[in-house]
């Protein structure tokens, strides 16, 4: 505000009529005052209370009210007079009689302002006679105050020494304020406060009330057992005005019992949270320094017990130790050496999941849990290193494998040694020979009917030389190979009661429980090495229920990976720079899959229905993507990557059409009525046949057409299950498909595949949402269009001969130009046929802390080359 003479725009309504006799040359003789009916009620003492008095008459004329008998107005009226512009000021005579006045000005401390400008107007030098008279003409304008009384627009000045002091509305409203806090109502108070502040910005009688405001909440917080609520509010408070006499010993009383209670419930990193809270406004305070000592003590005991369990060799439990002292204080000087050394020898990778690989669902192939599980435990001869348009084998096994006889022999050599970083043990040529054995004897469950067909004989011809004899050149010879070694090992041989377990295996499941499950190197890496050396020893899946808590889980360092990345976080993580954010080598695909075994799905019109009324694109970008753009994925014609020899340039991805799906439909549902339809025209043909009737079909289904039509029309479409993978996104678009379908008239059950119970039987499910990645589609077709994996012919007898044919002709392709122009003719036959439904292919990512190292460029999957991973304290 300015200090100009205008009246304060603010206006507002007398609260009484005031009739006053001054001499219009400036010189009070008499001022006679009479109120009636003020809106204000009496009060027995200044802004004490708020109770009114026995009597609310008309005063005398001669009178004016008592500073101790006005009424503080009520928040409401304060805060309406506000927004309506009709505030008002109290002008406080010497004998304590009180006018009610028009806004006065400057404002708010008017008196103040007036008396400050005085002086300023004594200190001044004017320097010519103008400025001297306009010196003069100003001290003496100050001498009275100019003031407006209600109902009378008449200006009357005041001698300004008869007047004690000018109660502002923004006083009216500190008074009222003062008292809601008393009374607890804060949110009141701030009302008032916050039109203060806009009245009178920064005024300095407006930030004691704010402070005291955010005190008083504060207490209230507290009490009500909110006590990071008033932590904040003391925050404010500090930022504020960090030397008020409450705050520190506010803020520790607040920050004492919250770390107590963290410290109760184990949660070390809440407590430290706190304990760095205070510090940050108080660095020497008591309460600080008393946690401070004491969680540093008990680190400090930990430390010194994962010391004495690292010299006895118990590397874990000191490694656990050493995280537990960390976990409620940070090891500091010598501590902190002996804490990098301790868990260097034992690191320990912790990797956020959504299930873990529980046995007991009803799933018919194997989850990404499952997957997961089984290349941590299941080690193949050979795996997958690099994957594109091709996919390239290695093994940890083989020194080489070189083909002869024109690739119908192969002579495998065996790595005699082993680096000392690799969990797995050395294996023996005989060893793989009795899996072989295993794999091509018929009377065994481990038969692969596959295997047989290609293998003609093997033979060991050294404990590190197999040779094995095809009858047939097989086209890929790595991904056959692609299956575990499963034996006794040598040293329990001579036990008669030893069971077969994986021999090739990289780590082996210690511990399970519903929230985590725990592995460790099979063979643990050699003592004497250095500590940059050492690489993981433990590899623990985490549970959490929700998505939100495994990304708070990774940003605390809770956990070290996430092994895939939803779509539209891969930016976020990629931008925040506190993440290894690594693309897989492959995208995984989504693909509805029929089971071969179900009759239901056997109609060809039924299948190309449910293809073509599922948009995909809007499911796509919506639902899995949650990006317009489409950035990380696209709509898909096969079951494999589309960058993948097997995908046919002349196949592009089904088109949405609901309009030709509801025709196929009702096509479906024709064919179901046929055999009806047939066995009526049949009997009606035997009957005229008997009674010697001359028989004309034609005109039998002219004449009785809807007779024909009624005996079939009960007659609908069986109700589908569909299984679906346990993925957030994956559930979604499934459940907008299975509303569409409704729509057009295919009622489809909706299952989670992880639903707890026994496997679903053959005849438990008609269709399954899944999620692949097929690495060599020659070999990985076959298992998916049958659900599995032992390549049973029996279970192609659904299809037509000539898929059938086809199919089993793709084992027999010698050329890689062979192979690539039949698969090129399935995925025409696959897409005219929709022998399974190509939905989308989505870009793979996975996130890695920064503390983590040793991990493939481009996996192509989640545990590639785990052995090789470290993590740094």
């Amino acid at each position: 505000m300015t200090s100009d003479k205008r009246p304060l725009s603010l206006r507002c309504s007398p609260c009484g009529p005031f009739h006053a006799r001054i001499l219009r040359h400036g010189i009070l003789t008499r001022l006679l005052v009479a109120l009636v009916a003020l809106t204000l009620v009496p009060d027995r003492s200044a802004f004490a209370q708020d109770d009114p008095p026995a009597q609310n008459a008309r005063p005398e004329q001669s009178e004016l009210p008592k500073l101790e008998s006005m009424t503080l107005p009520s928040a409401d009226e304060l805060i309406q007079r506000f927004n309506d512009d009709k505030i008002f000021d109290w002008v406080v005579l010497g004998n304590d009689g009180v006018l009610v006045v028009q806004p006065l000005w400057p404002r708010p401390d008017t008196m103040q302002k007036r008396a400050e400008e005085i002086k300023t107007l004594e200190a001044a030098n004017p320097q010519t006679q103008e400025e001297r008279v306009a010196r003069n003409n100003r001290r003496e304008e100050l001498r009275y105050l100019e003031l407006e009384l209600f109902n009378d627009r008449e200006l009357y000045r005041l001698p300004a020494g008869q007047i004690a002091q000018v109660i502002n509305f923004e006083d009216l409203m500190l008074h009222r304020t003062d008292r809601l806090l008393e009374e607890g109502d804060v949110r009141t108070a701030y009302e008032l406060l916050r039109l203060v502040e806009l009245a009178a910005p920064g005024w300095e009688k407006a930030i004691p009330r704010f402070e005291s405001l955010l005190l008083r909440e504060a207490e209230l917080q507290k009490a009500k057992g909110n006590n990071y609520a008033a932590l904040a509010l003391l925050d404010e408070l500090a930022t504020r005005n960090i030397n008020n006499p409450q705050l520190k010993e506010q803020f520790g009383t607040i920050v004492d019992l919250s770390v107590g209670e963290a410290v109760a419930a184990d949660d070390f990193s809440q407590a430290r949270h706190l304990i760095s809270r205070l510090k940050n406004h108080f660095p020497d305070h008591e309460v600080a320094t008393k946690w401070t000592d004491q969680l540093q003590q008990r680190s400090a005991r930990l430390m010194t017990e994962a010391i004495s369990l690292a010299d006895q060799r118990r590397f874990r439990q000191a490694a656990d130790s050493a995280r537990e002292a960390d976990r409620i204080w940070s090891p500091t000087g010598n501590m902190l050496a002996a804490y990098s050394t301790i868990l260097a020898r034992h690191q320990v990778i912790r990797v956020a999941v959504p299930r873990l690989a529980n046995a007991g669902v009803i799933s018919p192939v194997p989850l990404d849990a499952g997957l997961r599980d089984r290349e941590l435990t299941e080690v193949s001869l050979l795996e997958p290193e690099s994957a594109g348009e091709l996919t390239y084998f290695q093994s940890d096994y083989f020194e080489k494998w070189e083909p002869a006889d024109l690739g119908r022999q192969v002579v495998f050599s065996l790595r005699a040694t082993r680096p000392y970083w690799q969990s797995q043990p050395i294996l023996s040529a005989n060893q793989i020979a009795d899996t072989l054995s295993d794999l091509l004897n018929p009377e065994l469950p481990s038969y692969s009917p596959r295997m047989a067909s290609f293998v003609k004989e093997f033979s060991v011809r050294s404990p590190t030389e197999l040779a094995v004899e095809f009858s047939r050149v097989p086209l890929n010879i790595e991904a056959m190979f692609r299956f575990p070694i499963v034996g006794i090992p040598e040293d329990e041989r001579s036990n008669p009661a030893a069971k077969p377990r994986t021999l090739s295996s990289r780590f082996v499941l210690t511990e399970e429980s519903e929230s985590h499950r725990a592995y460790q190197r099979r063979i643990p890496e050699p003592d004497g090495l250095t500590i940059q050396q050492y690489h993981v020893a433990e590899i623990v899946e985490q549970r959490f229920d929700t998505r939100h808590e495994q990304i708070q889980a990774f940003r605390r360092g809770d956990v070290d990976v996430l092994p895939h990345l939803e779509p539209w976080e891969v930016d976020a993580f990629q931008a925040s720079g506190k993440a290894f954010v690594q693309q897989y080598a492959l995208p995984r695909n989504h693909v509805i899959v029929f089971n071969p075994l179900s009759k239901t799905t056997h109609s060809t019109q039924l299948r190309r229905s449910l293809s073509l009324s599922i948009n995909r694109d809007s499911l796509l970008k919506n639902i899995i993507l949650r990006d317009p753009e489409g950035k990380y994925g696209r709509v898909s014609g096969a079951a494999w990557h589309s960058q993948s020899y097997a995908t046919s340039p002349l196949v592009a991805p089904p088109e949405y059409n609901i309009r030709l799906a509801f025709a196929l439909k009702f096509a479906a549902e024709e064919s179901l009525r046929i055999p009806d339809k047939l066995k009526f025209i049949a009997e009606a043909k035997a009957r005229a046949l008997q009674e010697k009737q001359d028989w004309d079909e034609l005109e039998f289904r002219s004449v009785h057409g809807e007779e024909i039509k009624a005996v079939a029309a009960h007659i609908k479409l069986p109700k589908l299950k569909m299984l679906c993978v346990p993925e957030q996104t994956a559930l979604q678009a499934a459940a907008k498909m299975v509303s569409v379908w409704s729509k057009i008239g295919i009622e489809v059950e909706l299952i989670p595949a992880d639903k707890p119970g026994e496997t679903i039987a053959d005849d438990g499910w008609d269709m399954m949402y899944r999620v692949v990645c097929l690495k060599e589609p020659v070999l990985d077709l076959w298992p998916l269009l049958t659900s599995d994996d032992t390549f049973d012919v029996n279970r192609l007898s659904a299809y037509p001969d000539w898929m059938r044919q086809e199919l089993i002709n793709l084992d027999y392709v010698t050329s890689f130009t062979d192979a690539q122009e039949k698969l090129f003719q399935i995925h025409r036959h696959i897409a005219a046929q929709a022998f399974l439904i190509p939905l989308w292919e989505v870009d793979d990512f996975i996130a890695f802390r920064r503390n983590v190292n040793g991990f493939e460029t481009r996996p192509v999957t989640t545990y590639q080359d785990v052995e090789r991973w470290a993590v740094k304290p």
